[in-house]
């Protein structure tokens, strides 16, 4: 293996244990539990939609109950507490969105999903769904730390 690949390989790594050392570290019940994509026919995941473009801050439905609304988007997205993102510069570096999932109009939970590293998921609990982040188009810089782009294409996943 070249060291670029080894390096990315361990910034990843790097990320991914910071996110969980960032989260609430109790034995309670309804805590989130990692899955990857990888083992989707042992977690009980089923592909929903393999690619859905959705407009950048507007609801969108899955089911008769459940929908969604991406309300936040990151170019150069780290987590700086739970349930929190900001960018460290105005460059794509690392992008991913924020997204509330209602259910009835009611909000149930958030997941964080970041582009470069799909597959990747904690389930909260009484989640249905969860998203893989694809691509987006119409990125924007609407002041400091303020971003937009026009859609974010995804791919849904429901869990059995």
């Amino acid at each position: 293996m070249n060291k670029k690949l080894l390096f990315t390989l361990g910034i990843i790594i790097l990320v991914v244990l910071g996110y969980f050392a960032l989260q609430d570290d109790t034995s309670q019940t309804g805590t989130s539990q990692p899955i990857t994509m990888e083992s989707n026919s042992n977690t009980g995941l089923e592909l929903v939609k393999e690619s859905a473009i959705i407009p950048f801050q507007q609801s969108y439905s899955i089911d008769e109950e459940w929908s969604f609304i991406i309300n936040q988007f990151e170019p150069d997205a780290k987590i700086v507490g739970q349930g929190v993102i900001t960018s460290d510069s105005d460059l794509e570096q690392n992008p991913a969105i924020k997204v509330d999932f209602y259910k009835n109009g009611e909000l149930v939970h958030y997941q964080i999903v970041f582009k470069e590293m799909p597959g990747f998921h904690s389930v909260k609990p009484n989640q249905k769904y969860l998203l893989d982040f694809i691509d987006y188009e119409g990125f924007k810089v609407l002041g400091e730390n303020n971003y937009s782009i026009e859609t974010a294409n995804v791919k849904i996943w429901r869990i059995k």
